[in-house]
């Protein structure tokens, strides 16, 4: 058996410069960057190519190299950024990249040799700031012929989308197909799409999203977990359902829409449920590979997209198709600059008197490898799916930064089944609800795939409840308030001798809240409080409450006169 060794992949002459991180790279960069928990997850991607045991070493090593100096994300490093300058990529024209050598020993298991590996390699984190976000290791079948390339690759260096990318190039260049037309166009790089999104017409497209993004907001309610207080920790659920796979398929032929849209729209409907709104306000990831330029483009280009459907229906068709518009129009607007969100998030709720909670997110990745078998079969094989043909495990938990609730869809690579993960904030969402959600999107698919046009609140068995809340909990402006909470802060005021919280409701039903105060009197026989100073002093209060909303109009009354505002 032949030692192991590595190899070193020389690459010189290319081109070296740095620009502004993409928005794609900003995404995932930061997000590395705020994992500081031992518990939270790994953004970095382990994979293999198999390879048919035809080549030689020296092939799959010159095949790589070739590949690592065609994409521009492999050869980067990342400087961190300052007060006054934000991070930026350097593209490195020359460099070493190592590759270890790993004969396998006869009869090892092929499986188990990968996972040891692959666990080896991501023993140390990547220093993006000297390394490259690229790992390789070739694994030797017994007799010596290349069996297994495995990388372990930084999700700032590319995303999921783009492995089936570097795979084929891969596999053209052992092949000695041409990985690219010569006389086409230069492929596009993370260098190329920085300079296209600091252009004018950049700036201009950030902007519109913007605009459409606070709009999104300004509508949406403050939280999906108003009043909720459960004991702090983590869950993580999983669920593979036949039954629930077949009425997905049902629904979305009926509708004439995806799979992945079916299950957001139950997941959207059924917390909306929960919280006991109309609309259910969330973060979806798209892949954002909209143009020919960003198809084959290795990067991470995804984007969050912020969603707020309405999902009154009164049936669960009505959900789906006006959660596929949502989606459409957040696609429509995804590319913008991801620095500019927080600020979006906390002028919206700045102009409201809240704190805006946007800490649901939702992947769909059951495409990247292709869909489960399950995924296409017919509506008749809906039938035949026996409610036994399920399973429900919890695993083991992990937090997200910024996440209280996160909803991943994906496919079992090596099976018929598509996997539904609920990973949560059991402060937010207890364990019981882990699983209940999950069995209740089984439950509203499967009724709905049988009955169309069944009203949402038709399906009995759901096992998660509405979040109980007392009657000093108002709904108004699509966001649950706590009057009781705003009261006390209100009567927390200095200036305040004496108030109350008025609630009615305007001509067309919509309560509104109107704060009547009265003021200490002032012993130097200054000036009486006014109007501006108690509604000052007043929002600044709610604005670090988790449930308020601001008031509709303002009463100051004194002994002689009675002061109004709007």
């Amino acid at each position: 058996m032949t030692d192991t060794w590595t190899a070193q992949l020389d690459l010189a002459g290319l081109r070296s410069a740095q620009a502004p991180l993409t928005w794609g790279q900003r995404v995932i960069y930061e997000a590395v960057r705020s994992r500081t928990e031992a518990h939270a997850y790994d953004y970095n991607i382990k994979y293999f190519v198999e390879l048919d045991g035809t080549f030689t070493t020296e092939d799959v090593l010159a095949a790589l190299r070739q590949v690592v100096a065609a994409y521009e994300s492999l050869r980067t490093v990342y400087l961190p950024g300052t007060d006054a300058e934000p991070p930026r990529q350097s593209v490195q024209g020359e460099g070493r990249l190592p590759v270890r050598i790993e004969p396998m020993a006869a009869g090892a298991d092929p499986e188990a040799e990968t996972v040891r590996l692959h666990t080896r390699m991501a023993e140390s984190g990547f220093d993006l700031s000297h390394e490259w976000g690229i790992r390789v290791t070739l694994l030797l079948a017994p007799g010596g012929a290349p069996f297994r390339v495995l990388l372990y690759l930084s999700h700032v260096a590319l995303d999921g989308w783009a492995l089936r990318i570097l795979e084929q190039d891969l596999r053209d260049r052992l092949a000695g197909r041409p990985a690219a037309d010569a006389a086409g166009p230069r492929r596009t790089q993370p260098l190329d799409l920085a300079e296209q999104e600091q252009s004018e017409r950049g700036r201009a497209m950030n902007r519109r999203s913007g605009t459409y993004v606070r709009k999104v907001l300004d509508g949406a309610p403050q939280s999906m977990f108003a009043g909720a207080s459960g004991d702090p920790g983590a869950a993580h659920g999983e669920l593979r359902s036949a039954p629930m796979d077949a009425a997905a398929r049902t629904i979305a032929l009926r509708c004439q829409v995806s799979t992945a849209t079916v299950h957001l729209a139950a997941f959207a409907a059924l917390l909306a449920r929960r919280n006991g709104t109309t609309r259910c306000a969330l973060k979806t990831i798209f892949a954002n590979r909209v143009g020919a330029d960003r198809q084959g483009m290795v990067a991470p280009l995804a984007s969050d997209v912020v969603l707020c459907p309405d999902v009154s229906g009164p049936a669960f068709d009505d959900v789906v198709r006006a959660t596929h518009k949502d989606t459409l129009r957040g696609y429509a607007r995804a590319q913008y600059d991801p620095a500019d969100l927080d600020g979006l998030i906390a002028a919206a709720g700045q102009a409201r008197g809240q704190r805006l909670d946007l800490s649901v997110l939702h992947n769909d990745t059951t495409l990247l490898f292709g869909e489960p078998e399950q995924r296409t079969r017919t509506p008749e094989d809906t039938a035949e799916e026996g409610a036994d043909d399920r399973s429900f495990s919890w695993a083991a938990p992990f937090a997200l930064p910024a996440l209280k609730l996160y909803y991943n869809v994906s496919s079992e690579p090596e099976g018929p089944r598509t996997v539904h993960r609920l990973v949560a904030d059991t402060a937010y969402l207890p364990r019981d609800d882990v699983r209940g959600l999950l069995l209740d999107m089984e439950t509203l698919l499967t009724e709905s795939a049988r009955r169309p046009g069944v009203p949402m609140a038709a399906p009995d068995g759901f096992l998660v409840r509405p979040l109980a809340r007392g009657d000093d909990w108002l709904l108004t402006d699509a966001s649950w308030a706590d009057l009781g909470a705003m009261r006390r802060a209100l009567l927390g005021l200095e200036a305040v001798a004496d108030a109350e919280l008025l609630v009615d409701r305007d001509a067309a039903g919509a309560p509104r809240v109107t704060v009547r105060v009265v003021p200490h009197a002032r012993g130097d026989g200054g000036r009486p409080v006014t109007v501006a100073e108690v509604r000052r002093a007043y929002e600044a209060a709610l604005s670090v409450l988790p449930d308020v909303v601001l008031p509709h109009y303002y009463l100051v009354e004194r002994p002689q006169f009675r002061v109004a505002s709007h």
